[in-house]
């Protein structure tokens, strides 16, 4: 009796392990992005375009938009729920930074960077408050993860929300960044 409790409690744990996480990268993703100014609006597409093996990973190539030269990847890390972006730093080099930690729990902190983004790069830490499921346009639920600065943060005031699945509310490469329509989107 005990080994067939244990076994549908094992069975069970990672049926429910497995359904948790929704990735953000897939085999095509898009993000649309709206910005506005003096009451013009437009809307401006990126997306990923392509793959790319560098230094033992496998990343995404980021494509349109201000991405255009190809030069900017993104890669994810299912089992540790971890999206990172990577780019051309001089002639020769790359740097690689954590965008999204989706595994994070509440009252943990993550050093926020924005690489290539009108934010600033080094946002400070930030301290994730809560996260709450919400129903997308497509029907379906996802977590959002509330972060605001942390009380060390002397570098941030603004508040980020991230979706899983989805990535940041502005721009892909921006988790702190907040949307403003007549700002960064």
């Amino acid at each position: 009796m005990k080994l067939v409790i244990l076994t549908i409690f094992v069975t069970c744990s990672l049926f429910a392990q497995a359904q948790t996480y929704k990735p953000l990268l897939d085999q095509f993703n898009e993000w649309r992005f709206t910005y506005c100014f003096l009451g013009n609006c437009s809307d401006d597409t990126y997306y990923t375009d392509g793959d790319m093996q560098f230094g033992g990973y496998q990343y995404k190539i980021l494509d349109g938009y201000h991405f255009i030269s190809r030069t900017i990847w993104l890669r994810e890390d299912t089992s540790t729920q971890k999206v990172y972006l990577s780019y051309q730093l001089g002639q020769n080099g790359r740097r690689e930074n954590l965008l999204y930690d989706f595994a994070l729990q509440v009252g943990d902190s993550i050093d926020m960077k924005n690489p290539l983004s009108p934010f600033l790069l080094d946002a400070g830490y930030y301290t994730l408050d809560s996260i709450l499921m919400d129903q997308l346009n497509d029907g379906n639920y996802y977590r959002h993860y509330y972060l605001s600065p942390s009380v060390s943060n002397t570098l941030s005031s603004n508040t980020a929300e991230w979706i899983e699945g989805v990535g940041s509310l502005s721009l892909i490469n921006a988790p702190s960044g907040s949307p403003d329509l007549d700002g960064v989107g």
